[in-house]
């Protein structure tokens, strides 16, 4: 599935497969890829297996994430210039 707007899987709701979105929050279970543009919302409900990949994400106390994640647009090494300054 691929879709430039949200996906919202309910509480009894389950999505197999490679997922491609804008935005997603989940209540339900989701098995497989899952790359999310913007904001992946993981309520306490949920239970998500595979991978992920996305720029926010949130997760509810009581949430099942057992994903690999990658978290798009994240600057690496953020502490590096902070600390260069302290020297």
């Amino acid at each position: 599935m691929i879709t430039t707007g949200k996906l919202v899987v309910g509480e009894k709701g389950v999505l197999n497969g490679t997922v491609k979105v804008g935005n997603a929050e989940v209540l339900g279970v989701v098995t497989g890829d899952l790359e999310v543009k913007d904001l992946l919302s993981i309520k306490k409900t949920a239970r998500i297996e595979g991978n992920v990949k996305t720029k926010k994400l949130s997760v509810e106390p009581g949430a099942v994430f057992n994903a690999t994640c990658e978290m798009q647009g994240a600057k690496t090494n953020q502490a590096a210039p902070a600390a260069a300054a302290k020297k």
